[in-house]
């Protein structure tokens, strides 16, 4: 049998290879594959139910994120037909996404059949313990991450995005938890190795208001590591509002940074640095290379490098594309 090895060379294929086509803006890309985790009873299935009706809608998720139009499809397992029924009557949804209600195990060819269609623009598996983990192969099995690796590059081949939502490990000592790392995801350590990038989600339980949740960017390519949302749930409804971030700017706005540095170039395209943008935008260097470097990974701006003859990281000069 002949393999195949494609040597190419580094940074090659044109300069569009690379960015980042964000389904749901700095949580969910497209070819991505993204692992949710999160501790039981915590809301995680609203709030996939809630990411599904935004996209379906290309409206925000959680009142603040900006979301790409499409066709989405959740995949149930964690949950009766008859008890989701219930949440989407309360919710009150505006968009019908697709479910379907799936008995374990997951048959992971009719799943690849369903991404390798790319009818849908994002597909989200609830969840890995009650799909994918069989009495043979537990999360917590050496080989389970080779499922992950199998799902997560068909998502990618086909650019289609990807959530799939697990549990997390219970705190030691029946500890109340404080916080989630990497190292709570239920199962292997090298399942992290088989995702896109990771995301926690738990109570706070020293609650700044009413039904405080808490959703961290656990790494590892796409979200930005530690990247802390602050969230308020409604059991009303199972609405879910970003309320506030753990450290810098609301998502609101970093889209009326973007604009103003669109503006800026549109008035005059001439290329800029770091320092004379941020000056002219009236922002710190912090968030203005910040800013301009997320509107470079997703081919908003693109930038040159500033030939000099000292030694150590270069400087950049940006432009619109």
């Amino acid at each position: 049998m002949t393999t195949s090895h494609q040597i190419e060379p580094a940074g090659g294929g044109g300069k569009d290879v690379g960015k980042i086509d964000w389904v749901i803006r700095d949580f969910l890309a497209r070819g991505a594959f993204v692992l949710l985790g999160a501790e039981m009873g915590s809301g995680k299935s609203t709030l996939i139910y809630r990411a599904a009706e935004a996209i379906q809608q290309g409206t925000f998720f959680l009142d603040q994120i900006s979301t790409i139009k499409g066709r989405v499809l959740v995949i149930q397992g964690d949950e009766p037909p008859s008890d989701a029924r219930k949440k989407f009557r309360r919710m009150g949804l505006e968009a019908e996404f697709e479910i379907c209600f799936t008995e374990p195990p997951l048959d992971l060819r009719w799943l690849e059949k369903q991404i390798q269609s790319k009818v849908y623009d994002a597909i989200f598996i609830d969840s890995a313990t009650s799909l994918l983990a069989t009495n043979e192969l537990d999360v917590t099995d050496l080989g389970f991450p080779r499922k992950l690796y199998r799902i997560g590059k068909c998502f990618a081949q086909s650019n289609v995005a990807g959530v799939l939502t697990s549990h997390l490990n219970k705190p030691p000592d029946h500890k109340i938890r404080e916080w989630v790392t990497k190292h709570d995801l239920q199962g292997v350590s090298t399942i992290g190795a088989a995702i896109t990038d990771a995301w926690g989600m738990w109570k706070q339980p020293k609650s700044d208001w009413c039904n405080h949740f808490n959703l961290i960017c656990l790494g590892k390519r796409n979200c930005l590591e530690n990247t802390l949302w602050k969230l308020q749930g409604n059991l009303e409804d199972f609405h879910w509002s970003l309320l506030e971030v753990g450290d810098g700017l609301m998502p609101q706005e970093r889209l009326t940074m973007e604009e103003k540095i669109k503006t800026l170039f549109q008035q005059s395209p001439e290329p800029l640095s770091v320092i004379d943008i941020a000056k002219k935008i009236m922002t710190s260097e912090e968030y203005g290379r910040r800013i301009c470097t997320e509107m470079f990974d997703q081919g908003l701006l693109e930038r040159t490098k500033v030939v000099t003859r000292k030694k150590g990281r270069p400087s950049y000069l940006y432009a619109l594309e």
